[in-house]
């Protein structure tokens, strides 16, 4: 099955095509341009490198976040409007399924995706080892970082195997604060695991992240600062 893949969550936006598991084409902006603006030439690349055109996908798969409020809406708008144009079945993915997964699984590893929420606050969830994916342990939420960082040391002082895999854009702001309380138990810094990579995504496409593209919304953790300073107002 030929699966188009796509995503503007971040600040980089990214397309992919696999073919029952084969990645044919995978491309990533460098952010320096607007991604209503560089998204559509991804997927213009991604199908040009295959060879194939718009009628040859058998289905979308949108990263429909959480993340930038118009970057999520921008990658969502235009993946669901393919799919139903082209009447063919449409999948979410959650942005911090897809961090938590950028490098394969393995035994003792607790795999922690951050997404910068300003304010010392991020979007995250905890992940771990299973059938050959991380799957999430607990909800996705909006958490202050000391927070987080309690929560993973009391998860680390139950489990003395345990070692700390971090990703996402906040994960670089944040590492440094990681190591001080949790020491050799966190996995050395990678710039790779800054972005949302979609080369291992295709392993959380499933019946039950199926969506009718007409409907298909957002996926976000709390409202924009605009919607709450209009509440503010009222």
């Amino acid at each position: 099955m030929k699966i188009l893949i796509g995503d503007t969550c971040l600040k980089t936006a990214s397309a992919l095509i696999s073919d029952n598991n084969d990645i044919l084409a995978y491309m990533q902006s460098a952010g320096e341009e607007p991604h209503s603006v560089m998204f559509p030439k991804l997927v213009e690349q991604v199908l040009s490198i295959s060879r194939m055109d718009f009628k040859s996908l058998d289905a979308v798969a949108c990263v429909y976040g959480p993340g930038s409020f118009t970057g999520v809406r921008i990658g969502l708008t235009y993946l669901k409007t393919l799919a139903y144009v082209l009447d063919i079945p449409f999948y979410v993915l959650n942005t911090l399924d897809v961090i938590a997964n950028i490098e394969p699984a393995k035994r003792h590893i607790i795999s922690i995706p951050l997404i910068e929420a300003r304010n010392s606050e991020v979007f995250t969830a905890i992940y771990e080892p299973e059938k050959g994916i991380y799957r999430k342990i607990t909800q996705y939420t909006a958490k202050h970082i000391d927070k987080v960082i309690e929560e993973i040391k009391d998860l680390c002082r139950k489990n003395e195997k345990a070692l700390i895999l971090l990703g996402g854009d906040a994960q670089q702001k944040y590492f440094l604060k990681f190591q001080e309380v949790l020491d050799d138990r966190v996995i050395p810094y990678s710039e790779k695991r800054d972005y949302v990579d979609l080369k291992r995504a295709y392993l959380l496409i499933s019946e039950q992240n199926r969506e009718n593209p007409f409907t298909a919304e957002p996926f976000y953790l709390r409202e924009s600062g605009a919607v709450r300073m209009k509440k503010q107002k009222r």
